[in-house]
């Protein structure tokens, strides 16, 4: 059975890395320093977007945990071009999701969406890279969302 399986295996990874399913990755250094990891899958109609942070609860002071979790929740809330909702808003209606999470050593945002639709994701992202509004309020709100799903975990 173990080797069956082990067989079974092997052969999702000779599929799925083989030069007709993917191509790449071809990495690219922006003029801003921001490394591009690109891995085409020329018969695949959908994308996957994703934007990483080399920042996580590991690199948080002592007595502020949870700063991480709460600035990627933060990134949910809108720009001076894009308010509040408006980004995935912009997802959703050309038939994407979107979502993020946090861990100890990196930040990760993500959209899933049809492969044409890539710049949408890549503008977006850039926009609330540069133009994120931290508004006191809602900082409020999510410095206690981030609480309770801390109390939830632990």
């Amino acid at each position: 059975m173990r080797l069956s399986w082990l067989a079974a295996a092997g052969s999702l990874v000779f599929f799925l890395t083989s030069p007709a399913f993917a191509v790449g990755p071809h990495e690219f250094i922006l003029s801003n320093g921001m490394k591009v990891l690109l891995v085409e899958v020329p018969k695949a109609p959908v994308a996957t977007v994703q934007v990483w942070y080399k920042v996580g609860s590991r690199n948080e002071v002592m007595g502020r945990a949870g700063l991480s979790h709460m600035l990627e929740h933060m990134m949910f809330k809108g720009t001076a071009k894009y308010p509040k909702g408006e980004f995935s808003r912009l997802i959703r209606k050309n038939g994407g999701t979107d979502n993020a999470f946090t861990s100890q050593d990196f930040t990760a945002y993500f959209e899933n969406l049809a492969a044409d639709r890539v710049e949408l994701a890549l503008e977006l992202e850039a926009d609330r890279m540069q133009g994120l509004v931290l508004d006191r309020p809602e900082l409020t709100t999510e410095r206690e969302v981030v609480k309770e799903e801390r109390r939830l975990r632990t």
